[in-house]
């Protein structure tokens, strides 16, 4: 595995934590740190010219599909998961996005359904879901580490 693409996975790692705590804490991301972040990653990919750009705009469609269902569902998904998802696709790619976000909606229906079983939470109450993709982020990265030899 390239150096550069183990940065890439420790970067988002740093920003789904960083966008969790906000989330978790206010139910809002503030729109343009998944921005800068996304800019940031894609002029890390040219610097280091190790870029995949088909997987990269793929994973971008991946956070550009949920601002779509952010609108249609009128926020029920929020615009700034969107925008972080499709940021995480500028710093892996598709199928890592893919991954990731699939994933962290398991991990989010899994803590839902506590929530529900045990009536802290109705059906309509709204959870963070930033800290899903951070938890996911993780696990994907261990993963990818794990497979490319990284053990200690």
């Amino acid at each position: 595995m390239e150096e550069g693409r183990i940065w890439a996975q420790i970067l988002t790692a740093v920003f789904l934590c960083i966008c969790g705590a906000a989330d978790f804490k206010s139910k809002k991301i503030r729109r343009t740190v998944p921005l800068i972040f996304a800019a940031g990653m894609l002029l890390f990919h040219i610097l280091l010219r190790d870029a995949d750009w088909i997987s990269l705009f793929g994973g971008i469609l991946v956070g550009l599909g949920l601002l779509a269902a952010a609108r249609l569902t009128g926020e029920a998904i929020g615009y700034g998961d969107g925008l972080t998802v499709a940021a995480c696709g500028a710093a892996g790619g598709f199928a890592q996005t893919f991954c990731v976000f699939a994933l962290a909606v398991c991990l989010a229906a899994v803590w839902s359904a506590i929530l529900l079983l045990f009536k802290k939470a109705g059906r309509k109450d709204a959870i963070p879901f930033v800290p899903f993709l951070f938890a996911a982020q993780i696990c994907v990265m261990a993963g990818v580490l794990r497979q490319s030899g990284f053990r200690n």
